[in-house]
């Protein structure tokens, strides 16, 4: 994949599969806007992996639309527009249906689903024409999840939010897809694995950030160039 002076926008970056995203791009020879919550420290050495060295790291929460306008600020000082929208922040707080809160509801939401609607809508005038925007899901959005029913909502809706953006941006030629990625190594699968679902993996394995991240680069390239409204599963087998 070749991503030579593209721009991209990759929400929640700073770690775990948004970090991978990151260098995946930069690898392809793009530039990366690594976004974070808190952590700056690690955002900033996240950019620093890009060797040539227009890379960027800016404060955002995506669940906070004035958040989220600061930013832009902040980045149309340094690019003009950007190429690539990659819509991961993410959070999960496992808890059986009984017990989920008002709470914990509205946050998982807030993040998961109302963050990259937020996102996109902000971000969308300055996508340039022939562009691409990356949604990652979940295998939890398209079975209902083990468990946590307000994450497989908020991320079932998000394939939805995707077909739905895929329409609206086709007369402009930008390309909506979504990526869902199963088990991957990280904190948040952590308590899915005590969960006994590993066992039903195809591949007999975890996946890691690096295989969800090359996806999303090849939905990000011009190798990608005919494929837009869909759902590509990154999961060894575990649903299909």
């Amino acid at each position: 994949m070749q991503l030579n002076g593209k721009i991209a926008l990759v929400t929640g970056s700073s770690r775990g599969i948004g970090k991978a995203i990151a260098i995946a791009i930069m690898e392809a020879g793009g530039a990366v806007i690594v976004t974070y919550k808190k952590n700056k420290d690690l955002a900033n050495e996240v950019a620093k992996k890009d060797k040539i060295g227009k890379s960027i790291a800016v404060q955002m929460d995506v669940s906070n639309r004035l958040s989220v306008k600061k930013a832009k600020e902040h980045i149309l000082d340094t690019f003009h527009s950007i190429d690539i929208l990659v819509n991961n922040a993410g959070i999960n707080h496992p808890n059986d249906f009984d017990k989920i809160s008002d709470e914990e509801w509205d946050n998982i939401l807030a993040v998961n689903l109302r963050g990259p609607f937020i996102v996109t809508q902000e971000f969308l005038p300055i996508i340039k024409d022939g562009g691409a925007i990356i949604n990652i899901s979940s295998v939890s959005g398209q079975y209902g999840g083990p468990r946590t029913t307000h994450y497989a909502v908020s991320k079932g809706g998000l394939i939805t939010f995707t077909e739905n953006l895929a329409i609206f941006c086709a007369s402009r030629n930008i390309r909506v897809n979504a990526v869902s990625p199963g088990l991957i190594e990280s904190k948040m699968a952590g308590a899915a694995k005590n969960l006994g679902i590993s066992k039903k993996i195809l591949l007999k394995r975890m996946g890691k950030p690096e295989e969800v991240a090359n996806v999303v680069a090849f939905l990000a390239s011009d190798a990608a160039s005919y494929i837009t409204a869909q759902t590509i599963n990154i999961n060894g087998g575990l649903y299909f």
